[in-house]
C-alpha cells in the first residue's frame, strides 16, 4: 500500500522547508541487452524516482522534467510576490504530488444565496505521466468546510511536460495566477442554478448511484442526505438490486435540489477518512457533472433500477 505524506504550510518559509521532503526525479538512460551485448537506446529515456528508488516510466527525448519542489515553489513565491497570503497543503503518494492553495482573505461572499467560499488553486505534479502541470481553481464552503474543485472553467489547465511552456515554469505560473485569482462569476452562476433546480428525491438517488458504482461511495454519500441503502439478491437473476429509505421519517423531502446532493457528494469526497486527496481530486469530476449538468438532462440517462 503506497504510504502518504501530508504537510502543512502557513508561510513562504513554511512551504521552501516542505518541499524539500517531497520526492526528487532524474532522467536515466535507457539500455537495451541484445543478445549479451548492452546497447543505448538513443530515443527514449527513463524517470527515476530517487526518493522512493523506484523506476516511473518511459518518456522521450524532448520530456521536460519538473520536479514537486520546483512547481510548488514557483507558485508559492510568486503569490508572495503579489502580496496574496495563503496557506497549503501538500499531499505527496506514489509519484504524485497536491498542493491546495487557500487564499487568506479573499473569500467570495453570495448575499442572495447565504453562502461564503474561501478561495484558492489546487496544483499536481507527476513523476509518472499520470498528469502533467495541472492547475485549478479551488474553493471551500465555509458552512461545511467542502472542497470544491472546478475543473470546467475555462482557465483549468493541464500541460505536458514535453511542452514548450514547462521549461519556462516562472512565466507558466504567472499567467496562471493572474488568469484565475478573480473567475468567479461561473460560480455564482452554477451555484444559483443548483439550488433552485430539484427533481424527486428516488431519482436523485438512482443519479448518485449512476455517477457512483462503487457500493462504499453511494452508501457514504447517500448518508450524507440522511438516506439509506438497502441491498437485495433477486433470487432469480441473483442480481443484486437496492431499496432506498430516508434513515429518519421527519428528515424525509419529496425533492431534492442539485445543490444538496453536489454538498452531498463534495462532503463524502472532503471529510471521507477513507479517500486520498488523489481519489479525491478524480471523484471530484464525477461530482462536477452534478453541479453543471441540469437533474432533468441527467434523469434522461439514468435507466431504472
Amino acid at each position: 500500500m503506497k504510504q502518504e505524506q501530508t504537510y502543512k504550510c502557513s508561510t513562504l518559509n513554511d512551504v521552501y522547508e516542505k518541499t524539500k521532503l517531497l520526492d526528487k526525479a532524474r532522467l536515466v538512460d535507457k539500455r537495451l541487452n541484445d543478445g549479451g551485448v548492452w546497447k543505448d537506446i538513443k530515443n527514449f529515456r527513463g524517470v527515476y524516482n530517487v526518493g522512493k528508488g523506484q523506476y516511473c516510466g518511459e518518456v522521450t527525448t524532448y520530456y521536460n522534467l519538473i520536479q514537486h519542489k520546483k512547481y510548488f515553489d514557483s507558485f508559492a513565491t510568486a503569490l508572495n510576490r503579489l502580496g496574496i497570503n495563503f496557506t497549503a497543503t501538500i499531499n505527496q503518494i506514489g509519484h504524485r504530488a497536491i498542493m491546495d492553495i487557500n487564499f487568506v482573505g479573499r473569500n467570495i461572499k453570495f448575499e442572495k444565496l447565504n453562502e461564503e467560499f474561501t478561495t484558492g488553486l489546487r496544483l499536481i505534479n507527476s513523476y509518472n505521466k499520470q498528469s502533467g502541470l495541472y492547475v485549478s481553481p479551488r474553493f471551500t464552503r465555509l458552512a461545511c468546510t467542502n472542497g470544491m474543485i472546478v475543473n470546467r472553467f475555462s482557465d483549468t489547465i493541464s500541460i505536458k511536460h514535453t511542452q514548450e511552456l514547462a521549461r519556462d515554469i516562472n512565466k507558466f505560473v504567472e499567467v496562471k495566477i493572474s488568469e484565475l485569482i478573480n473567475r468567479n462569476d461561473e460560480l455564482k452562476t452554477w451555484v444559483s442554478g443548483c439550488m433552485d433546480d430539484s427533481i424527486e428525491w428516488l431519482m436523485a438517488c438512482k443519479i448518485i448511484h449512476k455517477l457512483f458504482k462503487q457500493p462504499k461511495h453511494l452508501t457514504g454519500i447517500l448518508d450524507k442526505i440522511g438516506i439509506g441503502v438497502i441491498e437485495i439478491e433477486d433470487k432469480k437473476t441473483k442480481k443484486t438490486l437496492y431499496n432506498y429509505v430516508w434513515n429518519k421519517k421527519e428528515d424525509k423531502k419529496s425533492k431534492l435540489t442539485r445543490w444538496e446532493l453536489y454538498n452531498a457528494i463534495t462532503s463524502y469526497l472532503t471529510h471521507s477518512e477513507h479517500i486520498t486527496p488523489h481519489i479525491e481530486n478524480y471523484l471530484q469530476g464525477t461530482a462536477e457533472k452534478v453541479l453543471v449538468t441540469p437533474l432533468k438532462k441527467m434523469k434522461v440517462m439514468v435507466p431504472a433500477i
